[in-house]
């Protein structure tokens, strides 16, 4: 009855989908034991409490679930919907309900002014939103408990007046998401942050302010770089490669160079950092600064890898085919030098547990992949029309 949908590529559960039945039986039984109410109902239906633990607002107006709430005991709203909801105020009321632990607002248009009043709250999630008007005195510090922030595909109408200094303060922190920009405003940190539990950090620009704080990223799992915007971009290859040396417990390293920024190879292949073999996904959009890649300079774990305009001059699939571990495998952009009139690609050999095979290649007519390899293959996603893919017998189940 609950089936695993999808899985990250390191092997993690992504997903999972639930029969209709069941899933109708366990919102009956949820709202029986009070567990959770979801609005709005079925035309007839009535909500059997009205004081509310849990709240989940699918397409519905704010208003109305303030208005049907007596008890402003809340631990959880949720607002949900794939549709943008109509402007909505929370700053005169969401502060009545001093017990939120968990606020996910999705894809509004807001005024937030009194949830740093939420003292108790771990997740703010408000992703997707349009924030009208960011108060001026937002005291991030009054959110001591608060693990998750996720801001990613945040808009507002003055991103100068977001200040984040005494975000970084906040000890409890794991889990800080932004969105990829080249105008990204989380920039600089205080020099009395408190970073000693943060896991996932993205996506953040490389400065000096960072270095003095790497000692305490001790915990640090996830990690975005955005170097775009800086006129300087040698000091974020400076941060990453200090970062390689200090953090033991970092998987998954992403890092996006300018359009004219090159990657360095010692980024690229810091293969004498201790470290480095830790990582099991490894992002590089950008400029490869190296004329063709080499399998055995790639961490010995890799299980996922994606390449956005590499620029290279030799074809990368042979060497990328040794690598005994990837499952999963992502090219775009530009995978040759605007200077090598190369228009094809070749897997002669490799990808033994290669499962996912994602192209969105620009310049490249044609690729070629020989018998015997990918034999895990399982989901082959091609972008370009105008590209053709040469399969194997055994693969003939992906030809178009």
């Amino acid at each position: 009855m609950i089936q695993v949908s999808s899985r990250h590529s390191i092997g993690s559960i992504k997903s999972c989908r639930l029969h209709d039945l069941l899933r109708d039986l366990a919102m009956h039984h949820a709202e029986k034991e009070n567990f959770v109410t979801v609005f709005p109902k079925p035309q007839g239906v009535n909500h059997p409490h009205r004081v509310i633990r849990r709240a989940s607002l699918q397409s519905v107006d704010y208003a109305e679930f303030i208005n049907y709430v007596v008890d402003k005991n809340t631990r959880s709203l949720l607002c949900l919907g794939r549709r943008r909801f109509p402007v909505t105020d929370f700053s005169s009321e969401i502060v009545k309900f001093r017990l939120l632990r968990v606020v996910e607002i999705e894809n509004a248009r807001i005024k937030i002014a009194g949830i740093d009043g939420l003292i108790h709250m771990k997740y703010l999630g408000l992703r997707g939103c349009y924030i009208l008007e960011w108060p001026s005195k937002f005291l991030w510090f009054r959110l001591k408990n608060l693990e998750t922030l996720d801001f990613r595909d945040v808009q507002c109408s003055d991103f100068r007046g977001i200040r984040l200094t005494d975000l970084w303060k906040i000890g409890t922190l794991r889990h800080v998401l932004f969105s990829f920009t080249d105008t990204n405003p989380w920039k600089g940190l205080p020099s009395n942050a408190d970073l000693t539990n943060l896991q996932n950090l993205g996506w953040v620009t490389g400065e000096h302010a960072w270095r003095n704080q790497l000692p305490c990223l001790k915990n640090l799992r996830k990690l975005k770089f955005n170097n775009g915007a800086l006129r300087e971009p040698r000091i974020v290859w400076d941060v990453v490669g200090h970062l390689l040396e200090t953090l033991p417990y970092l998987q998954t390293l992403e890092i996006a160079a300018g359009y004219d920024n090159d990657i360095p190879k010692e980024i690229v292949y810091p293969r004498g950092l201790p470290n480095y073999q830790n990582l099991q996904i490894l992002y590089l959009k950008g400029a490869l600064g190296v004329n063709k890649v080499e399998a055995s300079l790639f961490p010995e774990y890799l299980v996922k890898l994606t390449l956005i305009h590499s620029k290279l001059k030799e074809d990368p699939m042979p060497e990328l085919g040794r690598l005994k571990t990837l499952q999963k495998l992502q090219i775009g952009g530009y995978v040759y030098s605007f200077y090598v009139h190369k228009f094809v690609m070749i897997c002669p050999v490799g990808f033994p547990v290669l499962q996912t095979l994602w192209l969105d290649i620009r310049g490249v007519l044609s690729l070629t992949i020989m018998e015997g390899v990918m034999p895990k293959l399982k989901h082959l996603t091609k972008k370009d029309e105008k590209m053709t893919i040469n399969l194997p017998r055994e693969l003939s189940q992906f030809s178009p």
